[in-house]
Order: structure tokens, then sequence, then C-alpha cells
């Protein structure tokens, strides 16, 4: 009876241990990044994915039953889309890549900010995707280094804080590593606007009032003197103080969410006509062109903006190409089409174009190369733009400027 006992103990440990056998097999080939043993390597030939198709697909074929083989990419399909899901969830960027620098995995949010699509540089190196030269990458000096980077801070452009982990396959070497960006421009320009808004709190409280008076003694002294200090105070000191007083105004514009009230507006024709006769006059004594490129798709799609902020945005971009104007005529052309329920709007001129070294910064408040200009107009148009849930950038070079605005289909 007892031998019996034994004899069944033992069939049964057996039987565990060849259900643990089985099992160490298949967790020794499930792809975490690619990582595989020497052993798997040769019982399994790897596949690069390069889109959305090679991608959900396992990187290995498994010499085993066609129901397990079966099973087993499944579970690995499942894997790399549940993963991928929980990647695209993050609000940074998220991205992968192997031992040679090639780019496995990134997440919606790195789509979303380099404006490619979600699979469209699997496979290809990451200095294709950035851009810059290899010294400045921060998963490539991982990569070469073995040095992990926690929380370091990037001053350029693209200002943020980036991490970067390795993963090892079981020899102990460099299978993926992976980069965490945290963007923090919003960030940093939230923190511009609200330090603008406490200066423009005391420059409201300490200037505008005296202003005021000092307008109002002027012009009650106007009326009492002489006449050429009647032309002084009417063509010099009033609109100065005028003029002191609506620099004023448009800062506290940009500080603070004024109200707006948004009606919808046929953005073909508001440009075409509306636009056309509010610029008609400039446009004759500045010899100025203006041409229009404007899709039919938009001649019934409309718009919900602010009708007196809109004209805002454009008087400030045309005062800008007017600035930038060379000798000869300026041609400004207004296109508009539209694409994935995005309406774009580009104000392109022929001027003189920004220097690439003032580019960045040309949104930012009081930022000017003009020698009587405020620095406030391309901040306030930006700030109108996002105020009505849309975007704006910027191209420019030796043949003039483009500006590019998008807004949601209503």
């Amino acid at each position: 009876m007892i031998n019996e006992t034994v004899k069944e103990l033992n069939n049964k440990i057996a039987e565990l241990e060849g259900k643990i056998k089985s099992y160490e097999k298949i967790l020794s080939t499930i792809d975490s990044g690619s990582i595989f043993s020497n052993e798997t390597r040769e019982l399994y030939s790897t596949k690069q994915p390069t889109n959305e198709e090679t991608f959900n697909k396992p990187h290995f074929e498994i010499d085993q039953t066609p129901s397990l083989h079966n099973k087993f990419s499944t579970f690995l399909t499942n894997s790399k889309r549940t993963l991928q899901s929980v990647y695209d969830a993050f609000p940074h960027q998220v991205l992968f890549i192997d031992k040679n620098g090639i780019i496995t995995l990134y997440n919606q949010q790195v789509a979303l900010d380099f404006k490619i699509k979600k699979y469209e540089y699997i496979g290809r190196h990451i200095k294709e995707l950035l851009k810059i030269d290899e010294k400045d990458i921060f998963l490539l000096q991982t990569l070469y280094s073995g040095e992990e980077f926690y929380n370091k801070e990037i001053l350029n452009i693209d200002y943020g804080i980036i991490n970067t982990r390795i993963i090892r396959d079981l020899e102990g070497d460099i299978a993926r590593v992976i980069g965490v960006f945290h963007n923090l421009n919003d960030a940093r320009e939230s923190e511009k606007l609200a330090m603008s808004g406490r200066i423009a709190a005391g420059i409201a409280h300490e200037v505008r009032n005296p202003l005021t008076t000092v307008r109002g003694y002027l012009q009650f002294l106007q009326e009492e003197s002489p006449s050429q200090y009647k032309q002084l105070f009417n063509d010099l000191l009033i609109p100065e103080l005028d003029r002191a007083n609506n620099i004023i105004t448009d800062f506290l514009s940009i500080t603070k969410n004024a109200n707006y009230k948004p009606e919808p507006i046929l953005i073909n024709n508001f440009l075409s006509n509306y636009m056309k006769q509010l610029l008609f006059s400039e446009t004759v004594l500045n010899n100025i062109n203006i041409e229009y490129n404007l899709s039919t798709e938009l001649n019934e799609n409309k718009i919900y903006f602010d009708k007196n902020q809109l004209v805002q945005v454009f008087l400030n971009l045309f005062h800008n190409a007017l600035d930038a104007k060379k000798d000869g005529l300026l041609t400004i052309n207004f296109s508009t089409f539209i694409e994935n329920d995005l309406i774009y709007i580009v104000f392109k001129d022929n001027g003189s174009g920004i220097p690439p070294a003032d580019l960045p910064y040309i949104f930012d408040p009081f930022f000017t190369t003009k020698d009587n200009g405020t620095g406030l107009g391309l901040s306030l148009t930006k700030k109108i733009i996002q105020n009505h849930n849309g975007t704006i950038s910027v191209f420019s070079g030796k043949s003039g400027t483009t500006f590019t605005i998008t807004l949601p289909v209503k």
C-alpha cells in the first residue's frame, strides 16, 4: 500500500516537473523586447517590424505543433497590443531602440509631437526621426556607454526632462534602450505667461492711471496754448500717450483670458471679401499684391471664431509682412484647405524672412527686432488662436515667411 502511494506521488512529481520544463521553454522564447538567449536565437528566427502589420506579428517562428504555435503567436500579438495601448496612454514620449539604434516601438505622443504616422519609423534609425547629431541623442549615449540618465534636463528648443533605461538579455548584453521624454515647453510657456500677468498687473496699476491723468491735462492745456503748441500736443504728445496706453492694453490681452464671442464664419468668404476690403487701402498705398488660393471644399465649411479677434490675427500677420517688405512688389498669399477634420489657413509672404536665430522666440512676449516694435503682436495672435482651440506654426527662409493656422471644423 505504501509502495503504491510513493509510486503515485513520484508519478505526479514527474508530471509536474515535465510541465514546469515545458513552461520554462515557452517563457524563454517570449519576446520581451526581443530578449533571446543564444539557444533561443538558434531555435527561432527574428524579424524586425517595419510597419503596423509586422509590428502586430510575432518576431519569430516556433518549430512546434500548429496549435501551440497559434496560441503562442496570439499571446505575443495580444501582449504587444496591450503594451502599445498602455504606452499610448502616457502623456510623455516613450521610445524603444535596439542595440543598433533602430526604433522598435514608440507611443502615440511621439507620433503627435513629430507629426508622423504611428508605425512609420519602426525599423528606422533614431537619428532619422530626431534629425540631430548622434552625440546629442541621449538614447544612443546610453546605448554606447551603458549609463542611464535620470531626470536629465534638456536645454534646447525641445525643453524637457529625459530618462533612459536599459533592458538586457539573458547574457547581460544590451537588448533595448527605453527613453521617456517629458516635454516642458508648454509648462515653460505657462510660467512665462503667469509671470507676464504679474508684471502686467503692476504696469496697469502704476502706469495707466498716471497716463490718463497726464493726457487729460494735456487736452485741457491744448485749448489755451498758442497754435504752434497745439500742433505739438495734437501730433506728438497725446498720440504718444495713447500708444503707451495701447501697449498696456495689448499686453493685458495676452496675460488674461479675455471675453470673446465665437460665431460661425465661412472662412473663404471672410478672407476673399471682408479682409480684402479691409486691407484694400494699405495694399494700394504700399504696392502689395494679395493672392487667394482657397479650397472649394471650404466654401460651405465654417469655423467658430470671434470675428473681431480673427480680424486682429490677420492684421497682425499683415503688418509683420509689411515690415519685412523688400524692394519691389510684396506678394501675400492666402490659402485654405481641409484635412482630417482640421481647417488649414496659410498666410505666406515673399518678404525678407525671419533669421533662424530669432525664429524660436517670435511668439514670446516683448521679443521684437523692430526699433519701434512692442513684441506683442504675434504673442497676442497665438493667444487668440489657442483660445479658439487652434494652433499656429511658422516657417521662414530667404524667400519669405509662412504662417500656418489650424482650426477644428464646426
